[in-house]
């Protein structure tokens, strides 16, 4: 069977005896001594291990999909606390995450580690095909597209960070035995090409503003009075879109009496609502402003 998989027979054991947990294995391929790993990729392998948990427990728990996400609610943190990992074995480096999944009737609904396990397992399923068909002439609606399965800023960052210097690496999901699973657990391979998209595709979501509906709210930084009627201001807050939501500033465009109400609200230190269509990164057709008070909006 290790010789099927491609897997060191020590990996394959371990797998075998962590019945009670979903485990995903991290096999990371770098050159240099068997076992080995320079400093600097073991750090960034880690640290993206530890976002991946933590960004897809926050996209389960969201409403909505997220293009960027915030800062992590309490109870998401806590969740990640109970993740454990094995060490480095030799052969290759590698580390497993070790998710602990309790007994449950198969017909009740599946514990939050078990969800978790499958959200991860779509968000890299997900990024893995996106950045497939992007090495070619990358494209980044091609991300934009699954955010609603579980692809982020964070993800594609989490991902890009396991393959530090376009180190190949491998991720392979195993369900626990005490709850069977009908997906598949099967074996993604990121080579050095998909590395690189993922590192791109992170840093271009990040500052997305994607063509289509688009609402923002928050508080007026910046106001610029354009040659005949009407200007432009900066709004900086969250931001929803037919992909997803992030928190960022934006242009908008706006006519005269719009731009007006934003100068008043600017004024008085009040946040406002603006809805309208983006194109190419900012928001020219203003179709509503709404003046929301002094407080931050909920």
């Amino acid at each position: 069977m290790a010789a099927v998989e491609e897997r060191p027979i020590r990996l394959l054991l371990d797998d075998l005896q962590t019945t009670g947990a979903d485990t995903l294995s991290f096999r990371l391929l770098p050159g240099g001594p068997s076992g080995t790993i320079p400093l600097f990729n073991a750090v960034d392998a880690l640290a993206g291990v530890r976002e991946l948990v933590v960004s897809s427990t926050y996209a389960l728990m969201s409403e909505q999909p997220m293009l960027v996400q915030g800062r992590r609610p309490e109870d998401v943190l806590d969740f990640a606390r109970t993740v454990r990992l094995g060490t480095p074995r030799a052969g290759s480096w590698a580390i497993a995450a070790q998710l602990a999944v309790p007994r449950a009737d198969a017909s009740a609904d599946p514990p939050l580690a078990r969800r978790v396990s499958l959200q991860m397992h779509r968000a890299v399923r997900a990024c893995f095909a996106a950045s497939g068909e992007a090495q070619r002439d990358f494209d980044l609606g091609l991300f934009l597209r699954r955010t609603g399965e579980g692809v982020s800023a964070n993800v594609c960052e989490a991902l890009a960070k396991l393959g530090r210097d376009g180190v190949p690496y491998d991720v392979r999901f195993n369900w626990a035995d005490q709850l069977p699973s009908s997906v598949p657990a099967r074996s993604f391979r990121f080579g050095t090409r998909r590395i690189e998209v993922l590192h791109t595709a992170a840093e271009q979501l990040k500052v997305a503003v994607p063509d289509g509906e688009v609402t923002v709210e928050g508080q007026v930084s910046k106001l610029r009075r354009e040659t005949g009627e009407g200007g432009q201001a900066t709004v900086r807050g969250p931001i929803r879109t037919v992909y997803g939501s992030s928190e960022r500033s934006v242009r908008v465009l706006l006519p005269d009496v719009l731009y007006q109400r934003l100068v008043e609200a600017h004024g008085r230190r009040q946040h406002v609502r603006v809805t309208g269509i983006a194109l190419r990164g900012r928001i020219e057709r203003v179709s509503l402003v709404e003046v929301l008070g002094d407080n931050t909006p909920s």
